[in-house]
């Protein structure tokens, strides 16, 4: 019995759209438009996790800087002012980081740097602990 081009399972090599490495698709499925590999979505994925987790932490050291404002109102010593300003600078600092951190993983298509955004993330939320 010959074999029918339905029965056949058949592949083609196609460029990845973002990286332009080739990989394999069914033959019959389409190929209009833009198609990523799988290295490339589970790229994208672990940016928007990491974004995601980067602007949750903007919100907590948002609300920090907040609480520190609050009990500088209240404080009444000079040392006392002096330590909360110093706080609300160093939150105010790694708020920017965050920020240009965000920037950069946006900007990047290379695991490797995701990597180093993420260490560099989990390390600035140690600081502002």
């Amino acid at each position: 019995m010959p074999d029918s081009d339905n029965d056949k399972f058949v592949l083609k090599l196609v460029p990845c759209s973002r990286c332009g490495n080739p990989f394999m698709i069914k033959n019959n499925q389409k190929n209009s438009g833009e198609i990523f590999c799988d290295n490339c979505i589970k790229l994208e994925q672990r940016k928007k996790q990491l974004a995601s987790s980067v602007l949750e932490s903007q919100k907590e050291i948002k609300t920090s800087i907040k609480e520190y404002e609050n009990k500088l109102e209240s404080a009444d010593s000079p040392d006392t002012k002096k330590a909360y300003y110093e706080k609300i600078k160093k939150q105010s600092e790694i708020l920017t980081k965050s920020v240009e951190l965000l920037k950069k993983i946006e900007e990047t298509n290379n695991e490797k740097y995701i990597e180093e955004y993420k260490r560099l993330f989990e390390k600035m939320k140690k600081e502002s602990s």
